[in-house]
């Protein structure tokens, strides 16, 4: 009996967490947050010890943003 009252709870809340997600108030099995919170902190604390990092990055993004543009070549390397 006490198994069934753990299960139907358990249940229960899912479905809550499944509506609250649906509303954008909190990420829970269905939508999977753009950005965490913690990646964005590690991300920072891993610039400040390997600066490399950070040029990486930026030409990472130069690149992106270069094959985004309309009638762009794309360049092998």
């Amino acid at each position: 009996m006490i198994l069934l009252a753990i299960a139907v709870t358990l249940f229960a809340l899912d479905r809550l967490f499944l509506w609250m997600e649906r509303r954008g108030w909190i990420y829970w099995r269905k939508i999977k947050p753009k950005c965490g919170g913690i990646a964005v902190g590690l991300s920072a604390f891993h610039e400040l010890i390997e600066p490399q990092v950070r040029e990486i990055r930026e030409e990472q993004s130069a690149r992106r943003i270069d094959a985004e543009k309309p009638g762009a070549a794309r360049k092998e390397s």
